[in-house]
């Protein structure tokens, strides 16, 4: 700068830089002072991170409970929202949900583990991300694992088994023992002993039984290791069926109880699954010696899986042509029928029986037919349980509950409804007089015996059936007397007319029909009768009864 000459300072701001303001630009910029910038931005500063943080956390919750105000509230709703608000990580993401891959396993995302702000180190992310490939590789050998077991289980319930590899626990006992009768029954009682004592801890060496059984020392090393098994294992069984988990259930988190509980339950049904053929087999093999094993676990598994096939066993062998068999397995039967509490093991056990007896209407059944011990289970039904639990039902406590309560409280109940009885025995009675009308009309295949245990049947569940079917049951008892009258049979005969007296009393009064057959069938069967009556023996199988004949002072 020149002395003398004053320096002119450029016009601010530019005038080309004004032009291009527009109205509310230069409005905004004539109302701002320095000293509103200046506040805000010390503002700013003062208010931390975590500050921020818990004041859009504070927000959020506002919204959340303005959200839950103008929703209803429904338990059902209420309670699935809580669920998913508190659920732990899920297993099973996909590596891009930020979980690592894996077969079925578990995989455990980053975001799971970030803090509040939403922010994550990478040397912590390094770390989730190790620990969830781990967790993942784990779960996914657990699966595998799970899936083999359940189809070796499979094939041996199809009596297709391989030959398996025992657990380490059998296989140590095994190779510890001696491998002579005495050692190998000395290793029988005490695996019988573990397991019944601790079964949850001990229940692995359960495979010492069936090694026993296959590649014992002797044949009596390998019926007792069988039958050791049957009696441990009938003191396990459960009161209730094991349901298989789906994938999905298996993939969600699980407390240590549940799976410690899981696991048990698994093990039980996987070994009845070997169990269960094994004892099918022996009965084939050897009936007397296996029959009371197979009674105990008639009694015991009725509620238990494979029902079905339990049931339909015992009936078979109950029919079977030995008179030991089948007393021992009829008893195990009885005993299933009157502490059947929800009458579903029953009804199998009738449907099997009608199944043998169309077996043998139509020529299949083999040379010996139907045997009188399989009805003479019939008369151990448990019918008329549904009276007394109406009586016993508290219907004023549960008069304003709603359905889902009512379930709830239904399904954890050990007793049934009278509405769930009732049905049940409507249903029962329908399947028994199938069998009893099959009988009567097929009478020239069954002994007199047979015939004398259905009609004995009829006079004692006669009076729970409808109109229609109690004039059919009337016909078809006014043949067989006729025939039994004709055939000289008293006990038949004596049967049927008492049994048509009985129908006859009671409700059936109204009933109108032809019973003038009843007086010259009485007379006749009176007639046939009469060397036999010095005492009274109207349900005996045997007739004439012993000493029947002899004098009153003999």
């Amino acid at each position: 700068l020149k002395r003398g000459v004053r320096c002119r300072r450029p016009p601010w701001p530019p005038a080309a830089m004004v032009k291009k303001l527009t109205t509310a630009s230069a409005g905004f910029l004539l109302n701002a002072t320095l000293d509103d910038v200046t506040e805000g931005r010390a503002s700013y500063t003062q208010t931390g991170r975590r500050k921020r943080n818990r004041d859009k956390a504070e927000q959020r919750t506002q919204e959340i409970e303005l959200q839950a105000e103008k929703a209803p509230r429904l338990q059902a709703k209420w309670l699935e929202d809580e669920r998913k608000k508190t659920q732990l990580p899920r297993p099973g993401r996909e590596a891009s949900e930020g979980g690592a891959p894996g077969e079925g396993g578990i995989g455990v995302g980053i975001e799971d583990f970030e803090g509040g702000d939403g922010t994550l180190g990478k040397k912590k992310a390094r770390r989730m991300a190790v620990l969830a490939a781990k967790k993942s590789r784990e779960a996914g050998k657990k699966g595998n694992a799970e899936k083999r077991a359940h189809a070796v289980a499979a094939e041996a319930l199809k009596g297709k088994a391989k030959k398996t590899a025992m657990t380490p626990a059998a296989a140590e006992l095994l190779q510890r023992c001696r491998r002579d009768p005495a050692g190998e029954q000395r290793l029988l009682a005490l695996v019988a002993e573990r397991v019944s004592g601790n079964p949850e801890k001990e229940l692995e060496i359960f495979d010492v039984f069936f090694e026993l059984h296959n590649h014992g020392s002797d044949a009596t090393t390998k019926n007792l290791a069988l039958l050791s098994a049957v009696a441990v294992f009938k003191d396990l069984v459960p009161g209730y069926r094991i349901r298989e988990q789906t994938e999905a259930e298996k993939n969600q988190v699980r407390s240590k109880v549940v799976l410690t509980m899981e696991k048990h339950e698994m093990t039980l049904l996987q070994t009845y699954r070997r169990l269960l053929p094994a004892i099918e087999a022996a009965m084939k093999r050897d009936g007397p010696t296996f029959a009371n094993a197979l009674s105990a676990l008639v009694k015991a598994g009725p509620d238990f899986n494979y029902r079905q096939r339990l049931i339909h066993t015992a009936v078979r062998h109950a029919n079977s042509g030995d008179a030991g068999v089948r007393r021992a397995v009829s008893e195990g039967l009885q005993d299933m029928v009157e502490a059947d509490q929800r009458l579903e093991a029953s009804k199998e056990l009738v449907l099997a029986v009608g199944h043998i007896a169309q077996t043998t209407a139509a020529g299949k059944g083999g040379a010996g037919g139907l045997h009188i011990e399989l009805l003479q289970v019939f008369l151990r039904l448990q019918v008329g349980r549904a009276e007394s639990a109406a009586l016993q039902e508290d219907t004023g406590a549960m008069k304003d509950a709603d359905d889902e309560t009512r379930k709830g409280l239904a399904e954890s109940s050990i007793t049934q409804g009278s509405a769930h009885l009732e049905k049940a025995e409507a249903e029962l009675l329908y399947e028994v007089f199938c069998v009893y009308l099959r009988v009567m009309r097929q009478r020239h295949f069954h002994g007199r015996e047979l015939i004398a245990c259905v009609l004995v049947g009829l006079a004692r569940w006669g009076q729970q059936v409808n109109l229609e079917l109690l004039l059919e049951i009337l016909q078809e008892l006014r043949h067989a007397v006729r025939d039994a009258i004709k055939q000289s049979d008293e006990l038949v005969a004596l049967q049927g007319l008492n049994c048509a007296l009985v129908l006859l009393s009671g409700p059936s009064q109204a009933l109108i029909t032809d019973a003038t057959w009843l007086e010259t069938a009485l007379t006749q069967a009176f007639a046939l009768a009469l060397p036999s009556l010095y005492s009274t023996h109207s349900e005996s199988a045997e007739w004439p009864a012993a000493r029947g004949y002899d004098p009153p002072g003999g």
